[in-house]
Protein backbone atom coordinates (compact mmCIF):
# COMPACT_ATOMS: atom_id res chain seq x y z
CA UNK A 1 0.00 0.00 0.00
CA UNK A 2 1.35 2.79 -0.79
CA UNK A 3 0.31 6.22 1.53
CA UNK A 4 0.04 9.67 1.69
CA UNK A 5 -0.19 11.18 5.06
CA UNK A 6 -0.92 15.05 5.26
CA UNK A 7 -1.37 17.33 8.24
CA UNK A 8 -3.82 19.66 7.37
CA UNK A 9 -2.93 22.91 6.55
CA UNK A 10 -2.53 26.43 8.71
CA UNK A 11 -5.57 27.08 10.40
CA UNK A 12 -6.65 30.27 12.45
CA UNK A 13 -6.01 30.45 15.81
CA UNK A 14 -9.09 28.88 18.20
CA UNK A 15 -11.10 31.68 19.50
CA UNK A 16 -13.30 32.48 22.41
CA UNK A 17 -16.46 30.04 22.36
CA UNK A 18 -15.35 28.47 19.06
CA UNK A 19 -15.67 24.79 18.26
CA UNK A 20 -12.47 23.61 17.30
CA UNK A 21 -14.09 21.58 14.39
CA UNK A 22 -14.87 24.86 13.09
CA UNK A 23 -11.08 26.60 12.54
CA UNK A 24 -10.82 27.33 8.98
CA UNK A 25 -7.57 27.22 7.12
CA UNK A 26 -6.17 31.07 6.72
CA UNK A 27 -5.16 31.85 3.29
CA UNK A 28 -1.35 31.06 3.51
CA UNK A 29 -3.02 27.39 4.53
CA UNK A 30 -4.96 27.15 1.07
CA UNK A 31 -2.07 28.30 -0.79
CA UNK A 32 0.19 25.67 0.91
CA UNK A 33 -2.61 23.19 0.06
CA UNK A 34 -2.52 24.32 -3.39
CA UNK A 35 1.56 24.40 -3.78
CA UNK A 36 1.24 20.49 -2.59
CA UNK A 37 -1.29 19.28 -5.21
CA UNK A 38 1.37 20.68 -7.72
CA UNK A 39 4.54 19.38 -6.44
CA UNK A 40 2.26 15.74 -6.09
CA UNK A 41 1.49 16.22 -9.83
CA UNK A 42 5.18 16.72 -10.76
CA UNK A 43 5.67 14.07 -9.10
CA UNK A 44 3.67 12.22 -11.14
CA UNK A 45 1.29 10.44 -8.38
CA UNK A 46 -2.11 9.94 -9.17
CA UNK A 47 -3.85 8.74 -5.16
CA UNK A 48 -6.91 6.63 -5.69
CA UNK A 49 -8.80 8.43 -2.86
CA UNK A 50 -8.80 11.21 0.09
CA UNK A 51 -9.36 10.64 3.26
CA UNK A 52 -10.19 13.69 5.64
CA UNK A 53 -11.48 14.34 9.27
CA UNK A 54 -14.57 15.92 9.48
CA UNK A 55 -13.38 18.81 10.65
CA UNK A 56 -13.54 21.84 9.00
CA UNK A 57 -9.73 22.54 8.46
CA UNK A 58 -9.17 18.95 7.03
CA UNK A 59 -12.03 18.81 4.98
CA UNK A 60 -10.85 22.55 3.36
CA UNK A 61 -7.60 20.65 2.96
CA UNK A 62 -8.63 17.76 0.82
CA UNK A 63 -11.00 19.30 -1.36
CA UNK A 64 -9.04 22.45 -2.27
CA UNK A 65 -6.00 18.55 -3.02
CA UNK A 66 -8.83 17.52 -4.73
CA UNK A 67 -9.31 20.11 -6.94
CA UNK A 68 -5.91 20.82 -7.75
CA UNK A 69 -4.71 17.22 -8.37
CA UNK A 70 -4.79 16.48 -12.08
CA UNK A 71 -6.73 13.17 -11.58
CA UNK A 72 -9.21 15.17 -9.06
CA UNK A 73 -9.85 11.94 -6.33
CA UNK A 74 -12.94 11.55 -4.91
CA UNK A 75 -12.68 12.79 -0.83
CA UNK A 76 -14.36 11.02 1.51
CA UNK A 77 -14.60 12.05 5.13
CA UNK A 78 -14.00 9.05 7.77
CA UNK A 79 -14.78 10.09 11.25
CA UNK A 80 -12.13 7.52 12.52
CA UNK A 81 -9.51 10.22 11.98
CA UNK A 82 -10.94 13.01 14.42
CA UNK A 83 -8.22 13.97 16.24
CA UNK A 84 -7.18 11.76 19.26
CA UNK A 85 -8.54 9.09 17.31
CA UNK A 86 -5.51 7.40 17.31
CA UNK A 87 -2.77 4.89 14.69
CA UNK A 88 -5.10 1.90 14.83
CA UNK A 89 -8.45 4.41 13.89
CA UNK A 90 -6.33 5.99 10.82
CA UNK A 91 -4.77 3.24 9.57
CA UNK A 92 -7.87 1.37 9.91
CA UNK A 93 -9.73 4.03 7.37
CA UNK A 94 -7.41 4.20 4.85
CA UNK A 95 -6.80 0.06 4.86
CA UNK A 96 -10.79 0.25 4.46
CA UNK A 97 -10.34 2.38 1.59
CA UNK A 98 -7.28 0.54 -0.30
CA UNK A 99 -6.01 -2.39 -1.40
CA UNK A 100 -3.31 -3.89 0.28
CA UNK A 101 -0.95 -5.06 -2.86
CA UNK A 102 -1.98 -1.72 -5.38
CA UNK A 103 0.52 0.55 -6.11
CA UNK A 104 -2.23 3.34 -6.04
CA UNK A 105 -1.29 6.28 -3.39
CA UNK A 106 -4.23 6.70 -0.08
CA UNK A 107 -4.08 10.60 0.99
CA UNK A 108 -4.84 10.64 4.52
CA UNK A 109 -5.73 14.29 5.56
CA UNK A 110 -5.42 14.47 9.78
CA UNK A 111 -4.23 16.25 12.86
CA UNK A 112 -1.67 16.51 15.02
CA UNK A 113 -0.23 14.60 17.10
CA UNK A 114 -2.19 11.90 15.45
CA UNK A 115 -0.32 12.27 12.00
CA UNK A 116 3.47 12.24 14.06
CA UNK A 117 2.40 8.85 16.24
CA UNK A 118 1.38 7.28 12.77
CA UNK A 119 4.40 7.93 11.23
CA UNK A 120 6.33 7.23 14.46
CA UNK A 121 4.24 3.27 14.38
CA UNK A 122 5.09 3.09 11.03
CA UNK A 123 8.99 4.05 10.76
CA UNK A 124 9.85 3.30 14.29
CA UNK A 125 10.98 -0.13 13.68
CA UNK A 126 13.63 1.37 11.12
CA UNK A 127 14.77 4.22 13.06
CA UNK A 128 13.83 6.37 10.25
CA UNK A 129 11.23 8.93 12.60
CA UNK A 130 12.66 12.09 13.36
CA UNK A 131 10.35 14.54 11.62
CA UNK A 132 8.51 17.71 12.09
CA UNK A 133 5.44 17.58 11.28
CA UNK A 134 4.10 21.29 10.41
CA UNK A 135 1.04 21.99 9.27
CA UNK A 136 0.76 21.41 5.42
CA UNK A 137 3.39 18.88 5.35
CA UNK A 138 3.10 15.40 3.19
CA UNK A 139 4.89 12.02 3.80
CA UNK A 140 5.08 9.29 1.24
CA UNK A 141 4.83 5.73 2.85
CA UNK A 142 5.38 2.74 1.25
CA UNK A 143 3.54 0.27 4.10
CA UNK A 144 3.98 -3.27 3.99
CA UNK A 145 2.06 -6.14 6.74
CA UNK A 146 4.57 -7.64 8.16
CA UNK A 147 4.17 -11.03 10.16
CA UNK A 148 0.78 -9.25 11.09
CA UNK A 149 2.21 -5.90 11.98
CA UNK A 150 2.22 -2.56 9.41
CA UNK A 151 5.66 -1.26 9.09
CA UNK A 152 6.43 1.62 6.87
CA UNK A 153 9.08 2.85 4.67
CA UNK A 154 9.64 6.57 3.92
CA UNK A 155 9.76 7.51 0.61
CA UNK A 156 9.59 11.20 0.81
CA UNK A 157 8.68 14.08 3.54
CA UNK A 158 8.25 17.62 2.06
CA UNK A 159 6.92 20.66 4.22
CA UNK A 160 4.91 23.51 2.31
CA UNK A 161 8.02 25.89 2.18
CA UNK A 162 9.96 23.02 0.39
CA UNK A 163 7.08 22.28 -2.22
CA UNK A 164 7.30 26.26 -3.05
CA UNK A 165 10.43 26.51 -3.76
Amino acid sequence: MLLILMRSAECVPLEAGQRDSERALTDSGFGDVISSAIFVNSLGLDPKVILSSPFKRTKQTADILSEHLSNHPPVITAASIMPGSGVEELMRAVISNSDAGSDEWVVAVGHQPDIGMTLKELLEPANQFNLPVDPGSIFGIIVQNINGRLSGQLMFQFSPKAMRA
